[in-house]
């Protein structure tokens, strides 16, 4: 879905970090995003791409994934729900959906009562890459 006219005007920079997020395939920290848009618009200041995250954020537009050491990462709010599996030695993401991981609301209430609002799990693992590096360290 592509973004909607805001009632802030849309920058080079803004319709860059809103592709960028689009097309993602998991989150991705303002560090990383900063470097992507130095690719294409080397003027760019941190605190510009910054100031657009916060304000798409504010809009709906990305959400905040925050994991514990990794610090914070953004992706675009408009995905279905999802979770993700991280690499604890390269960083590297992959989505997850409730189908997976076989999260069903219905089976938690019948067993717990709790009527769920919200849920957020984070997977922690070796990538296959890392565990081929891994293995021909043997």
């Amino acid at each position: 879905m592509r973004l909607m006219v805001s009632p802030t005007r849309t920058t080079k920079t803004k319709q860059l970090i809103t592709q960028i997020l689009e097309s993602s395939h998991g989150p991705i920290s303002l560090q990383e995003l900063y470097g992507y848009v130095k690719i294409s618009l080397p003027q760019t200041a941190y605190s510009t791409v910054f100031r657009t995250i916060l304000r798409l954020e504010q809009d709906k537009y990305i959400k905040r994934v925050d994991w514990r050491e990794r610090g914070s990462r953004y992706e675009w709010a408009l995905r279905p729900h999802h979770h993700h599996i991280v690499c604890q030695l390269c960083g590297a993401v992959v989505d997850l959906n409730d189908e997976i991981l076989n999260y069903d609301d219905k089976k938690i209430q019948a067993k717990t009562g709790f009527l769920t609002k919200h849920h957020s799990i984070e997977l922690e693992g070796i990538c296959p890459d890392c565990q081929r590096i891994q293995r021909g360290k043997r």
